[in-house]
């Protein structure tokens, strides 16, 4: 043989033991990485209320995940706040260390969806059959970007219209309906206020805002294709008007949740959270609120979903080195009823999933240390998360509502709104093409 044909032999040998090295070496990682499971989260409450069980979901899923996937260990980093996690986030992934599994703040979803961070998820949903109705509607389009399911949702907070029934008797004013518009809210706020020469009383908190208003008209104050803001539509303006009147009736823009915990204001917005932890013991009774509460919908046009609804949800990173695991822990977190159910129970929000909301079970974790006359039905609470209205989906949606709130707060407080809307509209598309 040879001495060039020995090398040729050599190189051969070399080669194919470096293949199959390499070969044993990939499988031995692709097994390693699907053996952990990395996940994102943050340790307080996304809804701003006492939770000292800040984990408990979490692991209350692992142990559920455990008892079919034994091989797999899940790693999360525990005590970062909510107000740090999109900076840890953002580190993560230009370390190139994403965790696998992520929880999504509504206001972070965008634009972290617009960078592509997150997979599709659609072709996973597909093979394990998970339809869209298993949500209720608006959490799930929550998670969907340029056409492509990008999240699941986890847990919902929505708006409820709370009202002082004692303070309603008092002027002798009927509780509204559920399917009320409005117009008949307005009506109310008007009575309530112009039934004390005084002022002493109020008819709603100031944190029923401009944006309240266009939900309840169905206005879409940005474009769907560009994202630019459209402020003087015939619904728009309407909605306007209804917050203006609000404001000049009640000769004050500084109505605030004090004064309705006082007993001087008849409505009040706020979160199925705040509800829930507000009329419960003990914190109802460290309020001193001495006056019977009573919850409905959103006020909104007929056929309108007027009810703002914030999501939490989970996304599988596009760097995720365990896609499968994460894929399962994820299902398991967002459509299974237990874990959902224990989801409901510990952190005070809503279950994305009807089929919780609707159960027995459900009303039970309602009426759990809440004072007899707080009461929320099953059956209000379904109604008013199939009123969910849906957010718009483009990268820069937080931004410039931020833009527009600070401009329209401030010509609100000057009164003279109405005729700023055209110059509002042209500062902020302006200094988005700039």
């Amino acid at each position: 043989m040879t001495m060039k044909r020995k090398n040729k032999i050599i190189i051969i040998l070399v080669t194919l033991i470096l293949v199959i090295s390499g070969a044993f070496y990939w499988r031995y990682r692709v097994k390693e990485n699907e053996k952990t499971l990395t996940i994102g989260l943050y340790t307080s409450s996304s809804w701003n209320v006492p939770n000292g069980h800040q984990y408990k979901v979490i692991d209350y899923a692992i142990r559920k995940f455990k008892q079919e996937h034994p091989n797999i260990k899940i790693k999360y980093e525990s005590g970062i706040q909510q107000d740090d996690y999109r900076n840890w986030l953002s580190e993560k992934i230009i370390e190139n260390k994403t965790p696998d599994l992520i929880i999504v703040p509504n206001r972070d979803f965008n634009a972290l969806a617009s960078e592509g961070a997150f997979k599709n998820l659609s072709s996973f949903m597909w093979q394990d059959n998970i339809k869209n109705s298993t949500f209720y509607a608006s959490t799930l389009k929550a998670g969907q970007y340029g056409g492509q399911q990008l999240a699941l949702p986890y847990e919902a907070n929505p708006t409820l219209m709370v009202m002082n029934k004692t303070l309603l008797q008092k002027f002798k004013i009927k509780t509204p309906s559920y399917d009320w518009t409005p117009q008949q809210f307005y009506k109310l706020c008007h009575q309530v206020t112009y039934s004390n020469t005084k002022k002493k009383y109020y008819g709603v908190t100031m944190n029923y805002n401009w944006q309240d208003a266009q939900f309840a008209y169905g206005a879409q104050i940005f474009n769907k294709n560009d994202g630019k803001v459209e402020l003087t539509s015939d619904r728009s303006r309407r909605a306007f008007a209804l917050i203006e009147n609000i404001v000049n009736d009640q000769s004050t823009f500084n109505v605030t949740s004090q004064l309705f915990d006082k007993g001087r204001v008849a409505f009040m917005p706020l979160g199925l959270a705040q509800y829930r932890t507000y009329t419960s013991y003990p914190f109802h009774i460290t309020r001193n609120n001495k006056f019977l509460w009573k919850c409905t919908k959103m006020p909104g046009m007929e056929g309108i979903k007027a009810t703002p609804i914030e999501t939490t949800m989970f996304a599988i990173s596009s760097k995720a080195k365990n896609t499968k695991g994460a894929w399962d822990f994820m299902k398991l977190l967002c459509t299974n009823k237990k874990v959902q159910r224990e989801v409901m129970k510990t952190n005070m929000g809503c279950s994305v999933l009807p089929a919780v909301v609707k159960s027995t079970q459900a009303q039970k974790i309602l009426d759990e240390k809440v004072i007899n006359f707080h009461n929320l039905t099953i059956k209000k609470l379904d109604l008013i998360m199939k009123d969910g209205a849906v957010l718009p989906k483009f990268k820069d949606y937080n931004d410039n509502l931020e833009k527009l709130d600070y401009k329209i707060q401030n010509a609100l407080k000057a009164g003279n709104l109405e005729t700023q809307l055209f110059n509002i509209q042209l500062q902020v598309n302006q200094s988005e093409t700039n």
